[in-house]
């Protein structure tokens, strides 16, 4: 497997967001690093806390998300909150942040993972950045 990536490679990367954000400020935004993807807020853009998933994993999260599931796989934690959101951390690196989704960001990514965005080889969605 390659190297995770690198600060300075994460940063010069755009993300891609899901198509069903719309207008939308932030949504759930991936990059895709060989084997790896990286998680992020598009918000914040090169600001944003990353998570860094094997490409398996989060395209095993994905897919669970887009069947209506709402449960952790492997090391992508999702945790889903009382207001709608959820926040989603890596469970083998105690140092990863913990980023949080409001419920708007949810419904965007869910919508894009049933879609087929934002999972596989080539993820669909929209650039940003």
């Amino acid at each position: 497997m390659t190297s995770r990536p690198t600060p300075a490679e994460i940063t010069a990367r755009p993300f891609t967001k899901s198509s069903f954000s719309g207008g939308q400020g932030s949504c759930v935004g991936i990059k895709r690093f060989g084997h790896w993807t990286v998680v992020g807020k598009t918000q914040l853009g090169e600001h944003s806390p990353t998570l860094v998933f094997p490409n398996e994993t989060w395209d095993r999260f994905c897919a669970s998300v887009a069947q209506g599931d709402r449960i952790s796989i492997g090391t992508v934690q999702a945790v889903f909150t009382s207001d709608g959101g959820f926040t989603l951390t890596e469970s083998d690196n105690d140092q990863a942040p913990k980023i949080a989704y409001d419920r708007s960001e949810w419904e965007a990514f869910r919508l894009g993972v049933q879609a087929g965005e934002l999972r596989g080889s080539d993820p669909r969605g929209v650039l940003v950045g």
